[in-house]
């Protein structure tokens, strides 16, 4: 006898603020839910509509700015019919929708901001056949609520969307880039605006039609695009609506435009100047232009001339820009992010740095040699955390795992025996040359002791460098955590450059990422960089993993600084990571404790706090940075300074498996990590 599949029409109804051309929509997983798929989404219909706010909702994912607020409070709800039993999880988002006008291109999803508790909301259906006009009348918070009857509202996330079909162009103004050439306009102080401009109709239209409709200054405004202005400051950190004249820029101070579109290559923008003195209205004196042909690469600084009124040259402005755009066919699905959380009730992490520690400037600390999948599972042996690695490309474009940027390789001269060694590019070495080539780290170069040079080299491989960052996903317990350091040239402040003619940041980026995404699992996965750039990029790609902006902080003694202003201040540092919704910074120690006021400084950004740093070598300095409540404390010789060989999570693990044991949930011989992740109990002990 078979028995009939029971079916629910289920109304799934919500109270969400939205901006005009704004939507709600359900995501879950099954197909009626479009299982996680925003583009496969259920689309929600407004029901009711009040402008101003909603109910107050403590965890907002952003200060607004309070001058210009034009969303509205509505009422959001759609019926759909779900069959089964089983309990659906499912999540709401808000976000822009274009439907495609092909039948074979699906349509195109901007997700604005979406629920991202790392539990999801579940509809049960053995709860809604108890009493289904409740269920139906009830009307849900956006962000807001409950699992298993405990609500979760101090707990709960809404997280800005990623880059799911449109790129993201930001335009940055900083330090002291105008140059005005009459005198009386070099002393003003001036407002920025920055208007976007759509170079799809620059053919289609006549000279009479161009001068009436905009100005014989003015190109046609973009319709669709918004551009939001930030200061890296206390003044406007959050993405903020433009005045109708503009922001204050202060010289060295970091204004950033940013600006959201489907077409980057048809988009330009037009910057408007004008003279700020208080108690007056601000003089319009000039304008620029930044066209699409000035966007070509993905990141670039440009010069270029400020036109006065009069249609006559006055100045010049420089102004640095960053494209970051979608990771082409990489399929995200919305089931879990953790890219905003953070459990900080956890004690501090110990993080082990390059595996078991430096072994190329440090030679006495290590037991095997750095970033190698020995040195990486060893800690991971003693009871590390996470494992620290840095990452970068091979020239066939494989990621691989290396901390500097150069090699030595060893050659013979033409007329001598004697064996040399020559400077020479990873980016500029295939994978298998640099695994099967006889190099040695770059510092060897200037090194008078030469007694190995002529030596095999026949560790095994795991003993082997430049791993790739496939392999040790593969080869590493899964339990350990991993911090991916994501390396790129910057150029100093004295003038040099780690390195030259590296590689597109898109490209880069997408290429680590892909494998990141597919080889990854359960693992618990950290993104970091020193490039604010490369931190922009791995943010806004993907909506999973979290990042850390790396910084030196203040120190100028042990590391000669970037010329990038973002890297040289813990306080620049925290605007940076609050502006980018990155998850925190990892700071060098060093200017922890010549300022230990700056870890709650960071705290009270709500940010998560890493250090990195020879200081942390020493078991007094990682207990002081413990008791002050620094969440990951990367360091040397785990097996030094670790008690225990069972890491956190690990030991989280197996009690919430006894807990579940003893409640009936899970069986002796099943584990957590043999869960479906969407059972909701692997997220549960993951968080």
């Amino acid at each position: 006898m078979t028995m009939m599949s029971v079916t629910f029409e289920v109304m799934f109804r919500v109270e969400a603020e939205v901006e005009s051309g704004e939507v709600v929509c359900v995501v879950g997983d099954c197909d009626r839910l479009g299982n996680w798929d925003p583009h496969h989404a259920v689309v929600l219909s407004r029901e009711s509509s009040s402008p101003g706010q909603c109910r107050k909702n403590n965890q907002q994912m952003e200060n607004r700015c309070d001058k210009e607020d034009r969303k509205t409070c509505d009422v959001w709800r759609k019926k759909v019919k779900l069959c089964g039993m089983k309990n659906y999880n499912y999540r709401y988002f808000v976000c822009q929708i274009i439907e495609s006008d092909s039948e074979s291109t699906e349509r195109t999803v901007k997700v604005i901001r979406w629920e991202t508790n790392i539990l999801p909301r579940v509809f049960s259906p053995a709860d809604y056949m108890k009493d289904p006009g409740k269920y139906d009348a009830e009307i849900m918070k956006f962000g807001e609520y409950e699992i298993h009857g405990i609500s979760i509202g101090g707990k709960n996330h809404v997280t800005k969307g990623w880059l799911t079909d449109q790129s993201e162009i930001h335009i940055r103004i900083h330090g002291n880039p105008i140059r005005m050439w009459k005198p009386k306009y070099r002393k003003q102080t001036y407002r920025i605006k920055c208007t976007p401009l759509d170079q799809r109709y620059k053919d289609h239209l006549d000279e009479d039609e161009e001068e009436d409709e905009w100005g014989t200054h003015v190109s046609p405004p973009s319709t669709f695009t918004k551009v939001l202005v930030s200061t890296l400051d206390e003044r406007q950190i959050n993405h903020c609506v433009q005045s109708e004249s503009g922001t204050i820029f202060e010289t060295g101070s970091y204004m950033i435009f940013t600006a959201e579109t489907t077409e980057p290559e048809s988009l330009g923008f037009q910057f408007d100047f004008y003279v700020n003195q208080e108690g007056v209205t601000p003089k319009h004196i000039g304008y620029c232009y930044l066209l699409p042909v000035d966007l070509k690469k993905s990141n670039d600084t440009k010069t270029v001339p400020i036109t006065g009124l009069n249609h006559k040259p006055i100045g010049q402005i420089d102004l640095d820009y960053l494209t970051v755009k979608p990771v082409p066919g990489l399929d995200l699905k919305m089931d879990v992010s953790y890219q905003n959380y953070w459990k900080f009730e956890r004690k501090s992490l110990d993080v082990g740095h390059r595996g078991m520690g430096s072994s190329y400037k440090h030679k006495k600390l290590a037991a095997v040699r750095e970033n190698t999948v020995q040195s990486l599972q060893d800690a991971a042996n003693h009871g590390a955390d996470y494992v620290e690695f840095d990452v970068q490309l091979s020239r066939d474009m494989i990621p691989v795992i290396y901390h500097d940027f150069h090699v030595a390789i060893t050659y013979r001269k033409k007329k001598r025996e004697e064996l040399e060694f020559y400077q020479a590019s990873v980016k500029d070495l295939k994978l298998s040359e640099l695994q099967s080539m006889k190099l040695a780290h770059a510092s060897r170069i200037s090194d008078n002791d030469r007694d190995d040079i002529h030596e095999d080299d026949i560790d095994p491989t795991d003993l082997q460098p430049f791993p790739a960052l496939e392999r040790v996903f593969e080869a590493v317990n899964p339990a350990t955590g991993f911090n991916v350091e994501i390396k790129y040239p910057q150029e100093k402040v004295n003038g040099e450059f780690e390195e030259i003619n590296f590689y597109d940041r898109n490209k880069y980026v997408d290429i680590i990422l892909r494998v990141v995404m597919r080889t990854a699992g359960h693992r618990r996965v950290v993104f970091s960089s020193f490039d604010p750039d490369i931190c922009i990029l791995v943010q806004r790609k993907q909506n999973k993993y979290p990042t850390l902006l790396l910084t030196n902080g203040e120190d100028v003694e042990k590391y000669v600084p970037y010329m990038d202003l973002r890297t040289r201040s813990i306080d620049m540092a925290i605007y940076f990571a609050t502006f980018s919704n990155l998850l925190g910074i990892d700071v060098l120690t060093s200017t922890l404790f010549r300022n230990m006021n700056k870890i709650e400084k960071v705290k009270e950004a709500k940010l998560v706090l890493f250090c990195w740093g020879e200081d942390n070598n020493d078991s007094n300095a990682i207990n002081t940075l413990k008791q002050k409540g620094v969440d990951g404390i990367i360091y040397d010789r785990i097996d030094f300074f670790k008690s225990g060989d069972k890491s956190v999570f690990q030991v989280e693990q197996e009690q919430t498996e006894r807990i579940l044991m003893s409640a009936g949930l899970l069986s002796p011989t099943d584990t957590l990590q043999n869960l479906e992740p969407s059972s909701g109990l692997e997220n549960e002990v993951n968080s």
